[in-house]
């Protein structure tokens, strides 16, 4: 059973919210099953983020017995494609790198790294159909399903979004504004590789707390939405180019190893060491533009008062509702709207 005292107002707006991420996570896992396509994973994926942001923002909602189970199995599928998405976009990547190369000397480095990436993705494939086939099978979706239906077709017209609702609102996108902001003491010094991931996936988290509420807000917070986009989608890119170039000289030794037991020389190498080069030189320029790209937007995000104006309209959105409860006579028992 749910918690008792839960508003069925913010049941309605949870089951909204999550029931179009649920059917998006299991058509993509269908598409997955027909085709290869790297978009589907990751809109499967971020269906599969949207379903956690609402699990974890309205756990008192869900039945007591499941929330947990839940929990663990939706993040469960996030993560069993993270690394069959890496390697689809590295692929991506490197498949355009190649077609559009001028320097043919550059071709035999290039599509020996585009090979051994491909190999790795074979690999996974089987995996992948396997993680489909439980995601499509799976009785989580299935009771998440049923819940959200549940919810939607008990609602009540009168149902309208209450001190619960917005005061749930207000604590969540606090909570993952300061954790996103956490990071920017370390925003300035390019060489905080882990601080500047662990800012992405904060800004992540913001985004889908942002989407969840963005019609609760009227759209009055969708203007940092659209900044949290564009902080996850930058950091992101810094991100992939940082794989890159801890990934490049690894595979590089290991592939001069790999020679060295085949031909009994590391001369044959030499062919492939002008490609591999590049490409390492390649994300190392990439990522010094894309950094300060990031600070330079930061810069025009906080004299824009991006994430006060932010903070000004969650609270005052949560005061009028307050003030209105207040004005139209005896509101819901404080012990169970939070307030």
């Amino acid at each position: 059973m749910a918690a008792k005292n839960t508003d069925p107002a913010v049941r309605l707006y949870c089951a909204q919210s999550m029931q179009p991420a649920l059917e998006t996570l299991r058509k993509k896992a269908q598409n997955i099953r027909r085709r290869h396509n790297i978009e589907d994973i990751h809109d499967l994926r971020v269906s599969s983020r949207r379903v956690r942001a609402c699990l974890n923002i309205f756990s008192a909602a869900f039945p007591l017995k499941k929330i947990k189970i839940w929990q663990r199995d939706i993040k469960n599928i996030t993560n069993a494609y993270g690394k069959v998405r890496d390697l689809d976009v590295q692929l991506d990547w490197i498949s355009a790198i190649a077609a559009n190369v001028q320097d043919k000397s550059l071709l035999p480095g290039i599509r020996r790294v585009r090979l051994r990436l491909r190999q790795k993705r074979q690999l996974r494939q089987n995996q992948t159909q396997q993680m489909t086939k439980s995601v499509l099978d799976s009785a989580t979706l299935v009771e998440m399903q049923a819940w959200a239906e549940a919810a939607l077709s008990a609602a009540q017209p009168e149902a309208l979004p209450g001190n619960q609702l917005f005061q749930l609102g207000y604590e969540h996108i606090q909570k993952r504004l300061d954790e996103f902001l956490f990071f920017e003491v370390f925003i300035f010094d390019p060489s905080r590789v882990e601080e500047l991931h662990q800012m992405r996936i904060a800004a992540k988290r913001l985004r889908y707390a942002l989407e969840v509420f963005s019609n609760l807000y009227e759209g009055k917070s969708d203007f940092a939405l659209e900044i949290a986009r564009q902080s996850q989608q930058l950091l992101g890119e810094i991100h992939d180019a940082d794989v890159w170039t801890a990934f490049l000289p690894a595979f590089m030794e290991k592939e001069q190893k790999r020679i060295q037991e085949f031909y009994g020389s590391r001369s044959p190498y030499n062919r492939l060491k002008p490609g591999m080069e590049f490409l390492l030189e390649n994300r190392h320029q990439k990522r010094a533009r894309l950094y300060n790209h990031f600070l330079e937007e930061w810069k025009n995000w906080k004299m824009k008062e991006t994430w006060l104006n932010l903070r000004k309209v969650i609270f005052l959105t949560n005061l009028s509702s307050q003030n209105q409860t207040a004005s139209t006579g005896p509101g819901p028992n404080p012990e169970t709207t939070g307030t």
